[in-house]
């Protein structure tokens, strides 16, 4: 879930990890020969929350200081 704030020049998220809580950390492997049971730590349900900024060098609309708003397209070789 994410939120735009400051005129869409930055952005604050929400992501919930494991929401259903179906981590599992308990494993069995069963063969002809062997039965191998293990366990491993894994991360819980959580939350995290970040914030992230949009940088725009070229200003508004995408256009510089000096730059004719007209429809003049050119190529270079």
């Amino acid at each position: 879930m994410a939120y735009s704030v400051l005129k869409d020049q930055g952005a604050i998220t929400l992501k919930i990890y494991d929401l259903l809580n179906q981590n599992t950390n308990a494993r069995r492997v069963a063969t002809l020969d062997y039965i191998q049971d293990s366990q491993s730590t894994v991360l819980e349900q959580y939350f995290m929350m970040s914030f992230s900024w949009k940088f725009n060098s070229l200003g508004s609309k995408g256009g510089s200081k000096g730059e004719s708003k007209g429809n003049d397209v050119y190529f270079l070789d």
